[in-house]
């Protein structure tokens, strides 16, 4: 029986992409309700990647607890990007 190899590389990427943005994503979400030190590098840098990664999010619910806020902004910002590189890897596979 013939087992066909077939290259996987692109949609690999893909999902792999998706799951970066997404740990950014979640990263910043968690540094925000740990009250972690916004002067510290790897927080100001995941903020400002984040910020600009959940743009289109950014309140689109604002309640006034400022973690609360950031769950939910952040978060669909982050299930959005999962969503869309399933899809993607999706049509990649069917291509």
């Amino acid at each position: 029986m013939a087992y066909e190899l077939r290259s996987r590389g692109p949609r690999d990427l893909i999902s792999l992409a998706a799951i970066i943005i997404a740990a950014i994503l979640v990263l910043h979400i968690i540094f925000v309700w740990l009250n972690a030190n916004q002067g510290n590098d790897i927080v100001s840098t995941d903020a400002d990647w984040a910020g600009w990664l959940a743009t289109w999010f950014i309140d689109l619910f604002t309640p006034a607890n400022v973690k609360l806020r950031t769950f939910l902004n952040y978060g669909l910002a982050a299930l959005f990007f999962l969503a869309v590189g399933a899809l993607l890897r999706r049509v990649v596979r069917d291509l």
